[in-house]
């Protein structure tokens, strides 16, 4: 019998198949969400302190700081991993999500707010191997998206939120044009911003080049990548990209907290690089498994194979 994963919300750890929040949630009425993602090695929390400035920053940044301090986020996150990492094989690890949102409000949102209380929820789940395990080794794909990044006149990409609806479409469309592509996606000047879940990087002449944080989530993992490239002696430069620089790159991977990092094979159609991961991604992937005592790419490939 498939065991059931408990989540925080509220103050209370509970079955997953019992949560639930209000259809007035203005995280759901609105997408007023502010969320981080954050995976373990070897049980432990990789780079807490980073994802919790983060989201304090995007708590600031809506006007919604006081919702949650960094006390209650420590020990939600040590009783989302505490009452589930049981689950999970001792040389695997989980990807825990934490989301904070205003509340619920009735009966409509314009009429204000009357209950002041968050609404606060964790939970985790299995590492996706299964869907980046063979990646590793034969680059994904990626399509360029016909739906663009929001501009920071609307609002401020760098705060992690869940109004992301160009973003889903960008991944219908990519999925479309080339089944199990990531999207790429530019911003309304046509400079390259992101995937839908993950940051880029392209390798040219040697050097690593990266878009600019002007208009991207700055994701932790980049940043982390940025680290460990200036340790290992390469030369990082953030710009504003372009297509341009994607197609002709000698290669290119994403960057994200789940996988770490993932070589691209593909560009809309045109082939990035000869063998995966490139000599870059090579160099920062074995640097992180050092670092967090693991094989990355090893441990992914021993579970992709298994049931979620």
């Amino acid at each position: 019998m498939k065991q059931n994963r408990l989540v925080y919300l509220n103050g209370k750890m509970i079955p997953e198949d019992k949560a639930a929040i209000s259809i007035f949630d203005v995280g759901f009425l609105y997408g007023v969400t502010l969320y981080e993602s954050l995976r373990t090695f070897k049980h432990r929390y990789f780079l807490p302190d980073e994802h919790w400035l983060r989201l304090k920053r995007s708590l600031t940044y809506a006007g919604l700081s006081d919702l949650i301090d960094r006390r209650q986020y420590d020990d939600i996150l040590q009783k989302v991993l505490e009452s589930n990492i049981h689950l999970t094989d001792k040389a695997d690890d989980i990807w825990v999500n934490f989301q904070v949102t205003p509340g619920k409000t009735f009966p409509m949102p314009l009429m204000g707010q009357a209950d002041k209380t968050p609404t606060i929820l964790a939970y985790s789940c299995a590492m996706p191997h299964r869907e980046c395990a063979r990646y590793y080794t034969e680059g994904k794909h990626a399509v360029t998206s016909l739906f663009r990044s929001p501009p920071p006149q609307c609002y401020e990409q760098r705060m992690k939120n869940r109004s992301r609806f160009p973003h889903f479409l960008s991944k219908r469309d990519a999925d479309r044009i080339d089944k199990g592509a990531f999207a790429l996606m530019l911003d309304t000047d046509g400079f390259i911003a992101e995937g839908t879940g993950a940051n880029i990087f392209f390798v040219m002449d040697g050097k690593l080049y990266t878009p600019k944080s002007r208009n991207i989530l700055v994701g932790i993992s980049r940043q982390y990548v940025i680290q460990l490239a200036k340790k290992l002696r390469m030369k990082v430069i953030e710009d504003d990209l372009t297509l341009y620089e994607a197609y002709n790159a000698e290669e290119a991977f994403w960057t994200t907290s789940s996988y770490c990092i993932l070589p691209i094979s593909m560009i809309d159609g045109r082939k990035i690089g000869r063998y995966y991961p490139g000599p870059a991604a090579k160099r920062l992937l074995s640097a992180w498994s050092r670092a967090v005592g693991l094989d990355i790419v090893g441990q992914a490939r021993k579970f992709g194979d298994k049931p979620a």
